[in-house]
């Protein structure tokens, strides 16, 4: 089943998930915003939003760090 989902949707969560992922980290939500996309984890949302809104934050933001350490990122 092909499930469609609104743009405002995965527009608020991406931007809550931004927020959370930056408070973990203290950064404002545009250097975590810019340290995501530097490192390829943007695209790994836009892909997988289907599966990562069903997840904790706290397990999303593990998969970013995790993924944007494999990448070079520095945070962990």
């Amino acid at each position: 089943m092909f499930v469609m989902y609104s743009i405002n949707d995965i527009t608020e969560y991406t931007v809550l998930l931004i927020r959370k992922f930056a408070q973990r980290f203290g950064l404002t939500d545009r250097q975590a915003a810019n340290y995501i996309e530097r490192y390829g984890a943007m695209g790994l949302l836009r892909t997988h939003y289907d599966i990562m809104h069903t997840l904790s934050f706290e397990d999303n933001i593990e998969s970013l760090t995790t993924y944007c350490h494999r990448k070079g990122g520095t945070l962990v």
